[in-house]
């Protein structure tokens, strides 16, 4: 096997979107996103050189995405992250995880998100919280990597979604 066969990138982008579910009140919470991640996949990620399979499982840094959520009425104004994946080239034996490793700041409360969570096409609970909170971070984990995956850039979206729950 030469490194040439191996050669995968990798990238998330994070992007946010956001659902102002108002629901009559004159302000909707405002959620930004900030961070990406990306991975190359060489010679040096095969397990025991020559001949062996990729290493399988890569993690982000454990901050590498960092939300922030403004424009909550308080500390009492709940909310939930929703996240999805939208792919442009992806791998079906790819999965891309998700968890919260920080509260970040602010005066409300955050729970859940704290295991890793599949991201998946279709949006899905992540974690909730209320107030108005700055820094939450993130760290991404992607599995199913092999020497069968056929080398290529692989891309997919991450987009957080803010809904107001009353």
């Amino acid at each position: 096997m030469t490194p040439r066969s191996i050669l995968t990138s990798w990238r998330a982008l994070c992007l946010c979107g956001v659902l102002g579910a108002c629901f009559g009140r004159a302000q909707a919470i405002d959620l930004t996103a900030a961070g990406s991640w990306s991975r190359t996949i060489t010679a040096s990620d095969l397990q025991a050189g020559a001949g062996s399979n990729l290493v399988a499982t890569y993690a982000s840094g454990a901050s590498q995405v960092s939300l922030t959520l403004t424009g909550t009425t308080g500390a009492d104004d709940n909310w939930r992250i929703d996240v999805r994946r939208a792919d442009d080239l992806w791998h079906n034996d790819f999965s891309l995880s998700v968890r919260r490793t920080g509260d970040g700041t602010g005066p409300g409360t955050i729970i859940g998100g704290d295991v890793y969570q599949a991201i998946t096409l279709t949006d899905a609970s992540f974690f909730s919280g209320a107030g108005d909170r700055a820094g939450v971070t993130l760290q991404l984990q992607l599995s199913g990597l092999s020497v069968s995956v056929p080398p290529a850039t692989y891309l997919t979206t991450i987009t957080y979604t803010v809904v107001d729950v009353l």
